[in-house]
């Protein structure tokens, strides 16, 4: 009888909902009251569900449902006979009226009757979990007899002492098996002994932070020092300190909680704990944590004598930090074994052979999470099903589509930064693997998509702000002894290859025509099925199409129109460029690298003529065409490792229009060019002028004083350059002055010192200069950046600060066996 009623009560008010809805639609009449009505029975109608499956589950009375029941059909009657009402004034009043009333008594009804019910359904539930507490109150006790009995894991010095067992904040237990994290422990350990009182274990997500941290926590020669007082809490992305505060000072869960008055009294009885335990050494492990700032606020600067670890994503600035490597390739196995076959990972099974095993592995890329992930998807795997996921890994899937849980660990990192970062991450996926990406590539990309300023701060900022949050690696190629064009100058990063995948997988949601930027990998002739079977035109800002040797420059139909930004690798000797962008007016910043073993020559460089906007070219390793000088619009030009061949010798030095927004040049290792083209003289706005290791530069026409807006020269360690040009002295906006490991540099200009503005001179390895002009009294305050052996020639000239750097023997001697 009561499953009866239950279902009747649903019923009921789903009946009710329904012709009220129904009057509604067929007469005009009490049109504003009904659907008042309707409104309040869609809000009512889950809770009349959730009271049916609670009666059911209580065993509550047949009298209650009944009188649910009998207002309902009470409303349903007055309804009904609403729908009857035609023209007759004074029952439309009426029934207007006992609507209103029926919308306020079933409000009442079911905010008194109902919250009634329900509030002595909560009395018994809670009934039934107090006789619960007592029963798991017991199995604590048991519990905690059988530990104290056989003693804590990682616990060195015997039993728990009752003293510990006051607190929370107890170390997890360790997984039964746990491989590859040998050679990480012992380092750890090391750097825990040291005299910072903070480290950061800093990795990105799934590599293993959690673990390495509990098995330190577990380690017996760590157990012997710390002893009891070893903590571990687990913080989170969203954590909250009174609650955290509250688990350390309530290690039972069944016990009445200890409660706080205010965050700050939860902050003095931590500290008061801390201070307790300060004649002793501790060990406190914070876990999981995003925001240094929680650091600060649980661990107090003023508590000395312990020792507190961080699990982070993130790398704090202001704590010492442990990074976690990588895995070799010998412990990256090991790992995989133990999650894909039964037997502790000591042998395959007998029809998985060793060679699968050495080929499944390079596609976890030694990420922890991914080897764990994918073991365990194998285990007890027919050989056929690894074969096939070999297969579809080797076509181009990603482990990031093949497994949502390594997907979904790192996406929480990405999900913390904030939207700007977010999009300067995605675009690491426009890059090819395992390459060194220079940073000034990413600044002229960020100049135009980011409004990024050209000195290169926010980049660089940006870049430190990834790093420090394991996403990507920097690496500085330069050092204080050479100048900068800006800070990105001479910066290098790169990306582990499954954070890569993940800019790539996150920039894939969208359909293909409708994403942002837009990563193409043609191999061979043969483009991604996708893009030939496009027939709409793509809405790509950023573009970047990688090709191998054997690519014959056979392009499919694509439209861009709104590409700023174009990315090309290539490995071919010979290269065509795609026929969009001979129509492609905002073309902004066009980024070539060759990866091939020999340059590469353009069949049609010609077509760029027409980017009337494109102001940032970097070409390496390229043939430079002559096409290059009709881009007018360029105000930044890089060439490194580039043939300059004839480029520049069949202009006149006068020639007026070559480049003329020019403000930025850049040509690096570029063997072939022998003098500074005359023409580029005459470029009126170029602040910085960089020729470096240009090993067969020889010299300058006298018309480079020509320029005399330039800001900052630097011909760093071109070899054979015997002397500067003597009308440098005309250049007078010159502030930076770079001629570092100049060997065959045999002095400076007579008239050096009418460098009004020159504040800094890079002269390491000039060992050929042996005198020094007697102008140089003239110039004003200098700073002077040299080893010992320049250096003794400056320092008889109060106007002169010297920087004395360390030279390194062998590196001279190899500059000076490469000329």
């Amino acid at each position: 009888m009561a499953m009866l009623l239950d279902a009747l009560l649903s019923e009921s008010i789903s009946t009710l909902t329904t012709l009220v809805i129904s009057v509604v639609q067929t007469t005009a009449n009490f049109k504003p009251e009904l659907e008042l009505l309707g409104l309040t029975l869609q809000r009512i109608k889950p809770i009349i569900d959730e009271i049916v499956n609670m009666k059911r589950k209580l065993d509550r009375t047949e009298l209650e449902c009944k009188m649910f029941i009998e207002e309902i059909q009470e409303a349903e009657k007055l309804v009904a006979e609403c729908s009857k009402i035609k023209r007759n004034i004074i029952k439309k009043f009426t029934y207007s009226l006992k609507l209103k009333v029926l919308n306020s008594k079933m409000l009442s009804f079911f905010q008194i009757e109902v919250q009634a019910s329900q509030s002595r359904d909560i009395m018994h539930i809670l009934s039934v979990v107090n006789d619960m507490k007592l029963k798991v109150d017991r199995i604590f006790e048991e519990q905690r007899d059988t530990t104290q009995s056989t003693g804590r894991v990682g616990n060195h010095r015997g039993s728990e002492s009752t003293e510990r067992e006051k607190y929370g904040w107890r170390v997890p237990i360790l997984p039964s098996l746990i491989v590859a994290f040998g050679e990480p422990l012992e380092k750890l350990k090391a750097a825990v002994g040291d005299d910072h009182p903070v480290l950061v274990v800093a990795a990105p997500g799934g590599c293993g932070k959690t673990t390495l941290a509990k098995m330190l926590c577990h380690d017996a020669e760590i157990g012997e020092k710390f002893g009891e007082n070893i903590f571990f809490v687990t913080v989170s992305e969203t954590p909250n300190l009174m609650m955290i505060i509250s688990d350390l000072f309530n290690p039972n869960p069944s016990d009445p909680r200890l409660l706080f008055q205010s965050k700050g009294d939860a902050k003095n009885k931590l500290e008061n704990f801390l201070n307790e335990k300060a004649s002793d050494p501790m060990l406190l492990v914070l876990d999981d944590v995003w925001s240094d700032s929680f650091i600060e606020q649980i661990f107090p600067s003023n508590i000395r004598g312990h020792k507190i670890v961080v699990t982070s994503r993130t790398a704090f600035q202001k704590y010492k930090t442990f990074r976690f490597e990588p895995l070799n390739d010998e412990d990256a196995k090991s790992l995989f074994r133990s999650s894909a076959f039964t037997e502790s990972g000591s042998r395959p099974s007998p029809t998985i052979n060793d060679d699968l095993v050495n080929q499944m592995v390079p596609w976890c890329k030694k990420h922890p999470l991914t080897l764990s992930v994918v073991g365990r998807s194998l285990n007890g795997k027919d050989e056929l099903v690894w074969k096939s996921m070999l297969k579809k890994l080797s076509r181009g899937r990603s482990v990031l589509d093949l497994h949502e849980d390594v997907f979904i660990g790192l996406e929480r990192s990405f999900e913390s930064l904030d939207e700007e970062l977010k999009q300067c991450f995605l675009d690491f996926g426009l890059f090819p693997e395992d390459q060194r990406i220079p940073v000034s590539v990413l600044l002229n990309m960020w100049v135009h998509l980011y409004d990024h300023d050209d000195e290169g701060v926010d980049t660089m900022a940006t870049i430190f702000e990834l790093s420090y949050r394991n996403l990507v690696d920097l690496m500085t190629t330069g050092n204080d002894s050479s100048a900068r064009v800006n800070y990105c100058d001479q910066q290098l990063v790169t990306q582990h290859d499954l954070l890569r995948e993940l800019a790539i997988h996150l920039n894939s949601k969208l359909p293909l025509a409708k994403r942002t930027r837009l990563s193409i990998n043609v191999r061979g002739d043969e483009f991604p099925t996708p893009i030939k079977q496009l027939q709409e035109s793509m809405q790509a800002r950023i573009l970047s199409i990688s090709t191998g040797e054997s690519f014959s420059s056979k392009w499919c139909n694509m439209e861009i129109p709104n590409l700023e930004v174009l990315i090309l690798n290539m490995m071919s000797k010979t290269y065509t460029l795609p026929h969009f962008l001979a129509a492609n007016p905002k073309l902004k910043s066009l980024n070539i690298t060759n990866h091939g073993l020999y340059l590469t020559k353009f069949n049609n460089f010609h077509f760029l003529t027409s980017s009337h906007n494109l102001t940032r070219i970097r070409l390496e390793r390229v043939d430079i065409s002559p096409s290059i000088l009709s881009l007018i619009s360029l105000q930044k030009v890089s060439l490194i490792m580039c043939k300059i061949g004839n480029t520049f010798k069949n202009l006149i030095t006068k020639t007026p229009n070559i480049w003329p927004q020019l403000v930025e040049l850049e040509i690096d290792y570029c063997q072939d060019l022998v003098e500074f083209p005359g023409t580029l003289c005459n470029s009126d706005h170029l602040k910085k002028n960089s020729i470096t290791n240009c090993n067969d530069l020889c010299g300058f026409s006298e018309e480079f004083g020509d320029l005399i807006n330039l800001e900052m020269l630097s011909l760093r360690s071109c070899t054979k350059l015997k002397k500067l040009p003597e009308s440098i002295w005309r250049l007078r906006n010159l502030s930076v002055l770079d001629i570092s490991d100049c060997l065959n540099l045999s002095g400076l200009p007579e008239k050096m010192g009418k460098l009004g503005c020159l504040r800094k001179i890079y002269m390491k390895g000039c060992s050929g200069v042996n005198e020094l002009p007697e102008s140089v009294e003239e110039l004003s305050h200098v700073r002077v950046v040299c080893n010992e052996e320049v250096a003794y020639k400056w320092r008889g000239y109060s106007n002169v600060e010297i920087d004395l750097v360390e030279e390194n023997p062998l590196e001279t001697l190899e500059r000076m066996m490469s000329f």
